[in-house]
C-alpha cells in the first residue's frame, strides 16, 4: 500500500524523470559540437551538458549580465580572454547538469525507498557537484596568481638592474620576457608583442596587470605608467623599492602555503564523506 510520502512524490518524480528523458533525447545532437570539445578529464559527465545548455536556453540565461562579466573575467586569468566566455558557458551548464540529473535520480530512489531522508542526501550530492566545480576553478586560478607572484620579485629584481644600468624599460622588458616560458614570461611576452604592434607603454602594462589579476602587479603597473611620465630615476627607484617588497610577500606567501597544507585534507574527507552517504543509502534501497 503506498504512503502519503509515496503519493505525494509521484507527481514531481515523474515530471522530473520525463523533463529529463525529453531533454536528453531532444537535444544531445543540437549541442554535439560542444560537447564534444569539452575536456572529459576536466568535467565529469561531460557528454550530458547539452541538457544544461538547453535549460539555460530555455530560462534565458544571460551571460552577459553583471553576475556573469565578473566570472568571465576570473576566468579569462586562467584560460585567457578569447576562451573565458567559453569555459563560463560549459562551467553554467556543467552545474545545471549536475543538479538536473542528480535530483530525479534521487526523487526516484526516495519514492521507490518510501523515506523522505533520501531527499536531503540527494540535495547534498547535488551541491557537492556544484561545489566540486567551482573549488576546482578556484584552484586553477589560486596556483595561477601564487605561480606569477612567486616569479614576479626575480623578475623585478632583474628589471630593476638592467634600467638602472640605463637600458630603457620597454628593452629590458623584451629581454626578460624571452627568459622563460612559465605564465609569467608568457604574458610578458604577450605585452611585449603588444608595444611591437604599436600599443602605447601605458595601456600595455595595464593590460598584462588586468590579465595577472594580481594586486601587487597592478600596483607596479600603475606606478610604472606614472614613473614613465615623471622620468627614469624616479621609475629605478620605484623597481628598488617594489623588488624589495614583493621578496618580503614571497616569504609571506611560502608561509601561508604551509599553513594551508591542512586545508587539503578537505578533498578526502568529502570523497569518504560522499561514500558514507551511499553506505546509508543502500540499506534504504536493499531493503524495498
Amino acid at each position: 500500500m503506498q504512503s502519503t510520502f509515496q503519493l505525494v512524490m509521484l507527481v514531481p518524480t515523474t515530471a522530473f524523470v520525463l523533463f529529463w528523458v525529453i531533454l536528453a533525447g531532444k537535444y544531445e545532437e543540437k549541442f554535439e559540437e560542444i560537447t564534444s570539445s569539452i575536456n572529459s578529464d576536466d568535467y565529469y559527465l561531460s557528454e550530458l551538458f547539452f541538457i544544461g545548455f538547453q535549460i539555460m536556453e530555455l530560462i534565458r540565461f544571460n551571460i552577459k549580465s553583471d553576475a556573469s562579466r565578473k566570472k568571465i573575467k576570473l576566468m579569462s586569468e586562467v584560460y585567457g580572454k578569447k576562451y573565458a566566455e567559453y569555459y563560463y558557458y560549459i562551467s553554467v551548464g556543467g552545474k545545471i547538469t549536475y543538479v538536473v540529473t542528480v535530483l530525479p535520480v534521487i526523487f526516484l530512489l526516495a519514492l521507490l525507498a518510501n523515506n523522505p531522508i533520501a531527499l536531503f542526501f540527494g540535495a547534498v550530492l547535488a551541491v557537492i557537484f556544484v561545489w566540486y566545480m567551482n573549488e576546482s576553478f578556484k584552484d586553477k586560478l589560486t596556483a595561477r596568481r601564487e605561480e606569477i607572484l612567486s616569479q614576479f620579485p626575480q623578475v623585478l629584481s632583474k628589471m630593476t638592474l638592467l634600467v638602472n644600468s640605463g637600458m630603457l624599460l620597454r628593452d629590458a622588458w623584451n629581454l626578460i620576457a624571452n627568459q622563460s616560458d612559465t605564465v609569467l614570461f608568457q604574458e610578458m611576452r604577450m605585452t611585449a608583442a603588444q608595444l611591437d604592434n604599436g600599443v602605447a607603454e601605458a595601456a600595455a602594462y595595464r593590460e598584462f596587470a588586468e590579465r595577472c589579476g594580481i594586486k601587487e602587479i597592478r600596483k607596479f603597473s600603475s606606478m610604472v605608467i606614472q614613473g614613465l611620465e615623471k622620468g627614469g630615476s624616479e621609475l629605478t627607484m620605484f623597481l628598488k623599492d617594489m623588488a624589495d617588497e614583493l621578496w618580503m610577500e614571497k616569504r609571506n606567501l611560502v608561509k601561508q602555503k604551509g599553513e594551508k597544507a591542512n586545508s587539503k585534507l578537505l578533498v578526502p574527507t568529502v570523497i569518504i564523506f560522499i561514500g558514507i552517504l551511499f553506505m546509508i543509502m543502500a540499506p534504504i534501497i536493499t531493503g524495498l
